[in-house]
């Protein structure tokens, strides 16, 4: 029997790993997990500010209509030809 990794056991066991991916203008950073890629930011404070991952969804979410909208706006310009 093989075992499959977790990549966010580490995470539950020791915590984060984070890395700076991004600084921000306004003295704000951007931190990536290295092992879940979970997403936090810092605020010019220094505390960490985590991304809810709904966000995620909706973003998602709003890709998938997008893409749809174009689709259906194809369909009505093929049927006026």
């Amino acid at each position: 029997m093989k075992f499959k990794v977790n990549s966010a056991l580490p995470c539950a066991v020791f915590g984060h790993n984070y890395i700076k991916s991004k600084m921000n203008a306004d003295q704000t950073s951007e931190l990536t997990c290295s092992h879940c890629k979970t997403v936090a930011n810092t605020d010019p404070f220094g505390n960490f500010i985590e991304t809810s991952s709904p966000s995620k969804d909706v973003q998602s979410t709003l890709r998938k209509l997008y893409h749809l909208s174009l689709r259906t706006r194809q369909f009505k310009v093929a049927e006026l030809q």
